[in-house]
């Protein structure tokens, strides 16, 4: 359905990732790979997001009950620099630490 490289298609993902959210409760890891699976589908189409860009859009896809780990990490990164496999390590131990 979004093989074809319309501005449409494009825009059409870039909306499912933006409104893509976790909900407590449910898989960590299926959220990340709902995740990545439409970032992979736009870097098909030629329009690749940089490492911060897809941290940022995955962080605003975490409830605010995550917002504590959240917080940690974000103070922590280095040079201020946010990155996906920092976050996707320390979601799934924070999901792990919640059961």
């Amino acid at each position: 359905m979004y093989e074809r490289q319309s501005a449409q298609n494009k825009a059409s993902l870039i909306q499912r990732i933006v409104n893509l959210k976790y909900k407590d409760g449910h898989s960590a890891s299926e959220h990340l790979s709902d995740f990545q699976e439409l970032v992979n589908q736009l870097t098909t189409m030629k329009l690749a997001l940089d490492d911060e860009v897809q941290a940022l859009l995955f962080l605003s896809s975490l409830p605010d009950s995550w917002e504590t780990l959240v917080a940690s990490l974000s103070n922590s990164a280095a040079n201020g620099k946010l990155t996906m496999g920092f976050f996707k390590d320390s979601m799934l131990n924070e999901e792990a630490r919640r059961k």
